[in-house]
C-alpha cells in the first residue's frame, strides 16, 4: 500500500505471550505471526521485521529490541501490530507505557483484535482492566467533591483550605502571588529575573526551597488564581477568591504565548556530559544550556549564533550562586583528551580513581534501589493520570502530554536500572573491574566516532564518577 507521496507503508509484528493471566491463553507466537501476516496481506502493508517474547519477564528483550529498530529506520509511515492490547504487557500499566513508547518513535500501533490504539483507545482498554467497582466508587466521590469546588489534594501556593472545603488566600503567599504578577507585567521582568528577585530579596517557596523558572512559569499559568476550580471535568467560575484579575491573567498568557513563538527562545541541544559535572567552588551539579544571541555588525548588518554551556544548576534555574560556566564543545573535548590519556600540559592529574571498591558496589546497589523506586513511582503517576482522564478530570491532549513526560522519564529510569546492573556485575572481583575499566577506555580511544550519541553517553556514564570544572582546570574522575 502506497500513501500519496507514494512511499510504502512498512508493518512490524510484535509477537508476545504476555497476558496468559487472563484465562484467555496467548495464541502460539507462531499463530500470532500468520495473523500478522495476514493482516499485511490484507492491508497491503510491507511486513519487514517482527519481534517476539515468548514470556512476559520485566526485562523483555523482544520490546527493546523493537524500540531500537524503530529509532533506526527512515522516515515514512510506520505500522506496529500487535495481536491485542494485553499482550503488550504484564499488566494495564504496562501496556499503556507500551503504547506510549512505540507512538513516541513515530509508529502508528494497531491491535489485531481492537483496532487503532490511540490514545482515546488506550484509556478505554486501561478502563476495562480495571476493578469496575473501585473505579465507580472513586469517580462518583471525586464527582461530587469537583461539583461543590471543594478541594482535593494540596492547595495551590496561594492558598489554603477553608472550613467550607474551598480555596481561600493565605495572606503571605497570596501577596507574592501579586508581586509575581507585577513583576511580569509592570516591571516587564522574565521568569528567570523574577525567580532571581525572589530568591535575593529572602522569599521561600512553600517547602522552604529557592524559587525556580518551573515554579514561576506553572504559577502564572494556573487559572485557579482567577478563581476558577476545574476538576474531573467539571469547571466551577467564581469558586472561590481570586488573587489575579481576568484582565491581567489574560495579558499574562498573550505575553508567555508571544514568548515561546519569538525566535531564538527555545533551549535544546544534547550534551555529553550530562547529570556528569559539578562545579569545583560551590560544589553544585552543572547543566546544559542553550543560548541564542542576536547583534549587530559593525557593518550594520545582523548576526546571531547559538552557544551551549555547562552552567551551575541553581544559577539557570533559581538564579542563586556565582555564575560558573564552560563552553560545552571545550568542556566535552578536554573530558576526552583526558580519557585518551591525551597531555594537556596541566601539571596536576586530570585522570584520577574515585573512592574503594567496596565503597562502589555499596553506591551502585543504592543507585539502583532507587532507580527502582523510580520506576514505581513513574508507574503509580501513570496510573494516577490514567485515573484522572478516566473520570473526565482532564482533556486526551492533557493525557497525552503528561503521559509523554511519564514515559521519558520511565525510560531514562529503566536505561539507569540497567547500567547499574550491568556495573555491579562488572564488579565482583578487582581484576574484573580494571578489565572492564580498561575495555571502556579502549572504546572511547578506538571506536568513539562509530557510536551514536545515545551509546556515547552510556559509556561516559560507566566510566565517569565525576567531571570537577574550578577556575583553574578539570579533573576527570573515573569510577572505581
Amino acid at each position: 500500500m502506497s500513501g500519496e507521496s507514494g512511499l510504502t507503508v512498512r508493518a512490524i509484528g510484535y509477537l508476545s505471550r504476555c497476558g496468559d493471566d487472563t484465562g484467555e491463553g496467548a495464541p502460539a507466537l507462531a499463530e500470532q505471526n500468520a495473523a500478522f501476516l495476514d493482516f499485511c496481506s490484507e492491508h497491503g502493508y510491507d511486513p519487514t521485521a517482527a519481534f517476539l517474547d515468548a514470556s512476559c519477564e520485566p526485562q523483555r528483550q523482544g520490546f527493546a529490541q523493537l524500540l531500537e529498530h524503530l529509532a533506526d529506520q527512515p522516515a515514512g509511515f510506520i505500522v506496529v501490530a500487535v495481536p491485542a492490547f494485553r499482550r503488550l504487557g504484564a499488566d494495564a500499566n504496562q501496556c499503556v507505557r507500551a503504547v506510549i513508547q512505540l507512538r513516541a518513535r513515530g509508529a502508528q500501533v494497531i491491535s489485531l483484535a481492537e483496532g487503532p490504539l490511540d490514545e482515546s483507545a488506550t484509556l478505554e482498554l486501561w478502563e476495562r482492566q480495571q476493578p469496575r467497582e473501585r473505579g465507580r466508587r472513586v469517580r462518583d466521590a471525586m464527582r461530587r467533591r469537583a461539583v461543590r469546588g471543594q478541594a482535593m489534594g494540596r492547595p495551590p501556593y496561594g492558598y489554603g483550605i477553608g472550613p467550607d472545603g474551598r480555596f481561600e488566600p493565605v495572606d503571605a503567599e497570596a501577596a507574592v502571588v501579586r508581586y509575581i504578577v507585577r513583576m511580569y507585567l509592570d516591571e516587564e521582568l522574565g521568569i528567570r529575573r523574577i525567580a532571581q528577585r525572589l530568591n535575593q530579596e529572602g522569599y521561600r517557596t512553600r517547602r522552604g526551597g529557592n524559587w525556580s523558572m518551573v515554579t514561576i512559569r506553572d504559577l502564572l499559568r494556573n487559572r485557579v488564581y482567577i478563581g476558577a476550580y476545574q476538576r474531573f471535568g467539571v469547571s466551577v467560575p467564581n469558586n472561590h477568591e481570586p488573587l489575579i484579575t481576568l484582565p491581567d491573567f489574560n495579558t499574562v498568557q498573550q505575553k508567555m504565548a508571544a514568548r515561546r513563538t519569538a525566535p531564538g527562545t527555545s533551549h535544546g541541544g544534547q550534551f555529553l556530559l550530562a547529570g556528569l559535572v559539578w562545579c569545583g567552588e560551590s560544589g553544585s551539579r552543572m547543566i546544559g544550556v542553550t543560548r541564542r544571541q542576536r547583534w549587530n555588525r559593525a557593518d550594520g548588518e545582523k548576526a546571531s549564533g547559538v552557544y551551549r554551556y555547562y552552567q551551575s544548576g541553581a544559577r539557570t534555574n533559581q538564579s542563586v550562586g556565582e555564575y560558573h560556566t564552560r563552553r560545552a564543545e571545550e568542556l566535552e573535548d578536554e573530558v576526552l583528551a583526558h580519557l585518551r590519556g591525551e597531555r594537556n600540559g596541566d601539571p596536576r592529574p586530570a585522570l584520577v580513581l574515585a573512592g574503594d571498591a567496596n565503597a562502589v558496589v555499596a553506591e551502585a546497589t543504592s543507585a539502583l534501589s532507587k532507580a527502582q523506586s523510580r520506576l514505581r513511582a513513574l508507574d503509580r503517576r501513570l496510573g494516577q493520570a490514567l485515573d484522572t482522564a478516566s473520570v473526565g478530570g482532564g482533556s486526551i491532549q492533557a493525557l497525552r502530554e503528561e503521559s509523554a513526560r511519564i514515559i521519558d522519564e520511565y525510560e531514562r529510569a529503566e536505561a539507569d536500572v540497567e547500567r547499574l546492573r550491568g556495573r555491579l556485575a562488572a564488579h565482583t572481583t578487582d581484576a574484573q573491574r580494571r578489565r572492564r575499566r580498561k575495555q571502556l577506555l579502549a572504546q572511547v580511544r578506538d571506536d568513539w566516532e562509530s557510536l551514536s550519541f545515545e551509546q556515547q553517553r552510556a559509556l561516559l556514564a560507566d566510566l565517569i564518577e565525576r567531571v570537577v570544572v574550578r577556575d583553574r582546570g578539570i579533573q576527570t574522575i573515573l569510577r572505581a
